[in-house]
């Protein structure tokens, strides 16, 4: 793949990216790694095999829903229940979402607060009571970081651990994912992908969740904040394509990556974005149907094909030079020229 290779050194040499980590995952393995770029405009390190990025909202579906998939496959919670059984004060109108409805980002709550800020304080779950509903929940699909923010506290309420030491235990270890984690800067790790500048600190953020919620939630939230290798994500995705590399049953995995959402809205599984042959996904036009992924903020995207038995990790720091990049354009350009050399295999 020389020339995925060289379209992707092509998009930093023209300042499009910083730097870039691209694997594709073809059976049982990767057939392909590549690492470009560099972490910081700044300082000029390279991107490695081991640098680690933020995920941003990849957090959803690579620690929030897995969670929660365990606790489901262990009868410790349902997908029908409804949230406000676990939470005592929660106000009538909310009392009835239930996870299924969180999970597909059909609860009716806000896309997100109306102010972000890395200063904010955010009391939980009060704010979360407070918010309006913006229609009847199980109706329409409002991607929602509110949303996954409950459900994170959800798994916290139901096992009694903070959300990061349960996923640690209960996903990435047994995983193998030891590159995967929240809040990095408690750890001794150089390879971190800066992300934005920070005109709070004069700095670009370096380790530290770009998320303002999750930074004001201390790093370690259901929506954000989770940081990971491209060779980690692999092994994840690894755990949803093959039994023998899963940690979740085939019927949840299947149940979770197919379209649970009402007919002639966003096709959304449980967590994951369901390819849809009729729109313009970040996956491009070469993955089947059936696929699904997620994208996120910073600049990270996952795609899975259980047809082909092929995924592909993307993961950038794009948002290192602002908000205006062009990853939305450049994303199903990589995954098409990934997907015609896999057809031509």
């Amino acid at each position: 793949m020389d020339d995925v290779r060289d379209l992707l050194q092509g998009w930093v040499d023209k300042g499009l990216l910083p730097g870039a980590s691209l694997r594709v995952v073809q059976g049982r393995q990767i057939c392909f790694a590549c690492d470009v770029g560099v972490t910081s405009i700044e300082r000029a390190r390279s991107v490695t095999y081991d640098t680690l990025y933020d995920l941003a909202s990849l957090t959803k579906v690579t620690a929030t829903l897995p969670a929660l998939l365990l606790l489901m496959q262990e009868e410790i919670i349902s997908p029908d229940d409804a949230i406000g059984g676990y939470f005592p004060d929660c106000p009538d109108d909310k009392r009835t979402i239930t996870i299924t409805q969180l999970l597909t980002h059909t609860s009716g709550l806000p896309a997100d607060l109306e102010e972000r800020r890395r200063d904010s304080q955010l009391v939980l779950p009060d704010l979360l009571f407070r918010q309006q509903l913006l229609q009847e929940p199980g109706t329409k699909v409002v991607y929602s970081d509110l949303g996954m923010i409950w459900l994170g506290l959800l798994v916290e309420a139901v096992t009694g651990e903070s959300l990061d030491k349960f996923v640690s235990k209960r996903v990435f270890s047994p995983l193998g994912m030891n590159h995967t984690f929240y809040c990095p800067n408690n750890l001794v790790f150089n390879e971190v992908a800066h992300t934005e500048f920070c005109q709070l600190t004069g700095t670009y953020i370096a380790g530290d969740v770009h998320d303002e919620k999750a930074f004001a939630m201390g790093g370690v939230a259901g929506h954000a904040g989770l940081f990971a290798t491209a060779d980690d994500l692999c092994r994840y995705a690894l755990s949803w394509m093959f039994d023998e590399h899963a940690i979740l049953d085939k019927a949840w995995r299947q149940r979770a990556s197919h379209c649970q959402t009402p007919t002639g809205t966003e096709r959304r599984g449980y967590g994951w974005q369901c390819n849809d042959p009729h729109g313009q996904l970040s996956c491009g036009s070469g993955f089947h149907p059936d696929s699904y992924g997620h994208t996120g903020f910073t600049g990270t995207s996952i795609w899975i094909d259980p047809v082909h038995e092929w995924a592909v990790i993307f993961l950038t720091n794009a948002v290192h030079l602002g908000r205006d990049h062009l990853l939305r354009q450049l994303r199903p350009m990589i995954h098409d020229a990934v997907t015609a050399h896999l057809r031509r295999a």
